[in-house]
């Protein structure tokens, strides 16, 4: 009993203190906890009645551990992910909109959508930052476009892997990356068309000056990049 009891503290230990961890993730961890904490002490607590129940816990337990170890592995990861790609888009948006929610969701969405998408979510942020710089997901243009990334309601349910209303973060943002990446396809790779056929600029006559939404977006990929690197440096 002794020998089992010490297995659930290592277990418990493994979970809650292998890495660590900010507040939101030790509401995550703690239940997770006294749910092993509570099988544990049931599974100490059973009668064995033979050599071979006793070694059926010792397994039970160590599948336990070994689970907890993966759980903690994966939080370490989330967190990994966090800090070098979405913390630092998160802080660049924060320059243009005083909201942690809102900020975190977006950063959160291009992260997601670009690796989707197989683009850049630099990128992504620099056409949404020209499409929309105050970050308002009901923006609507004179033309109908919707978002964050403007989308035009014509494109909705014809992709995939987006669902959902277009005022909502995360579902524009899961258009405006498709799109975007069909524009790639469309151009063969050249980024500066597809940025144009982005911005409805495929003849130069959709939109005034249309022909410098590149020069926009290269100029804003370029403040953001500052941004990003200045605001880690601040106290």
């Amino acid at each position: 009993m002794i020998r089992q009891l010490r297995y659930f503290g290592q277990l418990i230990r493994s979970v809650l203190f292998g890495a660590p961890v900010g507040r939101r993730r030790m509401r995550l961890l703690i239940p997770v906890a006294l749910l092993l904490l509570a099988g544990g002490f049931a599974a100490v607590r059973a009668p064995a009645f033979a050599h071979g129940t006793v070694e059926a816990k010792k397994t039970a337990v160590d599948v336990l551990i070994a689970r907890a170890a993966e759980v903690n592995q994966a939080f370490e990861r989330v967190d990994r992910v966090y800090e070098t790609d979405i913390e630092p888009i998160e802080r660049v948006l924060l320059h243009y909109r005083d909201d942690k929610v809102v900020a975190r969701r977006i950063a959160t969405s291009l992260v997601r959508e670009g690796r989707r998408a197989e683009l850049a979510p630099d990128l992504l942020l620099a056409v949404l930052l020209v499409e929309n710089p105050m970050l308002d997901p009901t923006a609507r243009s004179s033309v109908g476009a919707i978002g964050l990334m403007q989308v035009m309601p014509f494109h909705a349910g014809n992709w995939k892997p987006c669902s959902g209303d277009l005022r909502q973060i995360e579902t524009n943002i899961c258009y405006g990356a498709q799109i975007f990446k069909a524009n790639l396809q469309a151009t063969k790779g050249d980024l500066e068309r597809a940025l144009l056929r982005y911005n409805g600029c495929v003849r130069g006559t959709n939109t005034p000056n249309c022909g410098l939404y590149p020069m926009h977006v290269y100029a804003r990929a370029g403040r953001a990049s500052i941004l990003a690197k200045t605001s880690s440096l601040a106290p």
